[in-house]
C-alpha cells in the first residue's frame, strides 16, 4: 500500500501535501477507532458471558429447572438472536465453568488478602508503629 491516496473523483480538487497528510491521519484514526470498538465489544461480551455463568450458579439453575436448562437456554438464545454464534449449549456450559473456576480463585485470593490484613492489624507496640510511620 502506498502513502498516496487514490481519488475516485478529482474534478476541481487540488490534493496538496497538507490534504494528503490530513487524509492519512483520518484513515489512521478510523482504523484505531475500529480496533477500539472491537475491543469494547469483546469486553462487553466477556462481561455478559461471565454474568450468565454467575446467574446459572447463583440461581442453581439445574436444581431449579432440571438438567436440560443449559440446552434449553442455549436454544432460546439462538432463537432470539440467530446471527449470534456464542450460544451453543457447549458455550453456555463453558460460561458456567469459567465463572466457577475463576470466582473460586478470586474468593481464595480475597481470603488470603483479608488474613494478611488481619495479621498486620494485629501488630501492636513500637515496632508496629515504626513500620507504619516508615511507609507514610
Amino acid at each position: 500500500m502506498t502513502g498516496k491516496p487514490t481519488f475516485v473523483y478529482r474534478d476541481g480538487m487540488n490534493a496538496d501535501k497538507e490534504y494528503v497528510q490530513w487524509l492519512s491521519d483520518i484513515k489512521n484514526r478510523y482504523r484505531n477507532s475500529q480496533i477500539k470498538a472491537a475491543i469494547k465489544v469483546n469486553t462487553e461480551l466477556l462481561e455478559l458471558y461471565w454474568s450468565i455463568g454467575r446467574d446459572l450458579v447463583a440461581m442453581k439453575a439445574e436444581e431449579r429447572w432440571g438438567s436440560g436448562i443449559v440446552k434449553q437456554f442455549a436454544l432460546d438464545m439462538r432463537e432470539a438472536f440467530p446471527q449470534s454464534k456464542g450460544f451453543s449449549d457447549t458455550n453456555v456450559k463453558y460460561m458456567k465453568r469459567w465463572y466457577l473456576f475463576y470466582s473460586e480463585r478470586i474468593a481464595k485470593g480475597q481470603q488470603l488478602i483479608d488474613q494478611i490484613g488481619h495479621q498486620l492489624d494485629g501488630q501492636t507496640g513500637e515496632e508496629g508503629q515504626q513500620r507504619t510511620t516508615e511507609y507514610n
